[in-house]
């Protein structure tokens, strides 16, 4: 961060109120020249309303704006952000995967490029040029489609960063919002894609950094803004905060990251047994899992642990391996994801957006789907009785939203994965197979997940949870199996189920791969 003075961009006393109530109330929000400056909320704290407002998209009731000390009209013009030094990356990106690099890049840029005669070669050698300086390695010719996800994340960032130069009278500085950025990228990308904002934050760009993951926060950013319903809770320096004091900011209450699992009680019923599972990355992985039991699956990126869910569920098929389940066998090659529901299997995979929802339809529809053609529930098709299991679902898991008609689409992330668990737990599976539950989730939203997982294991039900959260397990597993390339390293259980202990474990020598 740069030592100047005059903020980059100030908001003063912005204000927005929806049907009465009040997204935004007076919040205030500064950026420095060359800093990264976090915005940290729960959902529904007023994050994404400020953002619209920013962005256009929203106009507001009370406040102003002002960008390197001038004041700038609000509301903003859809479109116009970019000519005030304002650009926004959000979670989709916005490419065409069907386009090229280059396509990308030059898509919309109406200002600079006229698209009714595009000089292709001297766009390309701009493109490589933009990309050298940022140490990109990416191919203006290839399709967005080739890349891999963080050369995607790079790839929109980029084009955010040089549509602000290119608006900026003296030269290249403005605005990042970069919304959510992170959540569906491995580790190892995400520090990649904090290098490429690193860079452009030593060439002058200033970037707004929204995240639910604090230690991302706490990592990459200078400071940091914290909302709470709708009014801004505090700001600070992220070198000099503690962790505990950020998340007291969140969610109102000091919350404590002790285990909240109790030991497992032992069962005489018969275990869920997996045996001799290969897939793609896994290779001839036999583990049991017992009823009541939460059992946690990590290791590092490749490992294949994040395979498990899918294999098990039908979702993808296996090349080879049985699961037992009290009720029969059941051979992975062949198991079929309506098979498997019927075995009362559920999964609750990672991208809730695009696997777990259908997000143009409404909350009534989406929780309704895995009723369609089960005998027992033809009663319940009748439009009066399907609002009634939504509304009974919606009270159960804590799901925020005007109405069981709304769309799907308009709910927050975390209240969008409650909605998932509940579309699912409704069926009363005796297996729930989870893939990064709490992904681009807020703390206080993750809490609530969790009680409903402890709920599940008293009721008898065993979870596998699939996560590179080392926390999360601490905090939920009743045991833990370490992945390393396709097999099962290491299994901790009780008192070992510890965050350092896991990370010691996934990155230790690989000596020889357990049996459990």
């Amino acid at each position: 961060m740069t030592g100047a003075s005059t903020p980059r961009l100030a908001i003063r006393g912005l204000t927005k109120v929806f049907g009465g109530a009040r997204a935004l109330s007076r919040a205030d929000l500064t950026v420095m020249p060359g800093e990264i400056h976090g915005l940290l909320g729960k959902n529904g704290s007023g994050k994404s309303t400020l953002i619209k407002i920013l962005s256009g998209f929203h106009a507001p009731d009370e406040g102003t704006l002002e960008i390197e000390g001038q004041p700038v009209a609000l509301p903003i013009p859809v479109g116009k952000s970019e000519a005030h030094g304002l650009a926004f990356v959000h979670q989709n990106l916005g490419l065409l995967p069907d386009a090229t690099v280059l396509e990308n890049l030059i898509a919309g840029d109406y200002d600079r490029v006229n698209p009714w005669a595009v000089r292709w070669g001297a766009e390309a050698a701009r493109a490589r040029r933009l990309f050298s300086d940022h140490g990109l390695a990416l191919n203006p010719d290839d399709l967005v489609s080739s890349l891999s996800p963080v050369q995607r994340a790079q790839l929109a960032i980029v084009r955010a960063a040089d549509r602000v130069q290119v608006h900026r009278a003296h030269g290249f500085g403005g605005v990042l919002v970069l919304d959510e950025p992170t959540p569906f990228l491995p580790i190892e990308d995400v520090r990649v894609l904090f290098s490429t904002m690193r860079r452009l934050t030593t060439a002058g760009v200033s970037i707004i950094f929204v995240s639910h993951d604090i230690d991302e926060v706490m990592e990459i950013t200078d400071r940091a803004t914290v909302l709470r319903d709708g009014e801004v809770i505090c700001s600070f320096n992220t070198a000099t905060t503690d962790r505990a004091d950020i998340v007291a900011a969140i969610v109102g209450r000091a919350m404590s990251s002790e285990r909240i699992i109790g030991p497992y009680q032992g069962t005489a019923d018969q275990p869920i047994r997996v045996q001799e599972v290969s897939g793609q990355v896994v290779r001839d992985v036999s583990f049991e899992i017992l009823p009541g039991e939460i059992l946690g699956l990590t290791g590092l990126i490749g490992s294949g642990y994040d395979e498990i869910p899918y294999l098990l569920s039908g979702a993808v098929q296996a090349t080879q391996g049985h699961l037992h389940l009290p009720t029969g066998q059941r051979d992975l090659r062949r198991l079929a994801p309506a098979e498997a529901v019927e075995a009362g299997i559920a999964l609750i995979p990672a991208d809730r957006q695009r696997a777990g929802l259908a997000l143009e339809l409404s909350l009534t529809e989406n929780v309704t789907l895995p009723l369609l053609g089960r005998r027992e529930s033809a009663w319940a098709m009748r439009h009066r009785k399907l609002i009634g299991i939504t509304a009974e679902i919606m009270t159960r898991f804590a799901v925020k939203a005007n109405a069981p008609q709304q769309a799907a689409a308009e709910l927050s992330g975390g209240n969008q994965q409650k909605l998932v668990l509940g579309k699912w737990l409704q069926l009363g599976p005796r297996l729930v197979l989870l893939d990064e539950p709490t992904q681009g989730i807020d703390v206080g939203a993750r809490r609530e997940i969790y009680d409903r997982l402890v709920e599940l294991c008293r009721n008898g039900t065993s979870v596998i949870c699939a996560t590179s959260e080392f926390e999360q397990l601490e905090t939920i597993a009743h045991r833990v199996l370490v992945f390393d390339r396709g097999r099962i390293k290491t299994q901790l259980a009780g008192d070992e189920v510890t965050k350092s202990a896991i990370a010691h474990a996934c990155y230790e020598e690989s000596r020889t791969h357990a049996t459990v």
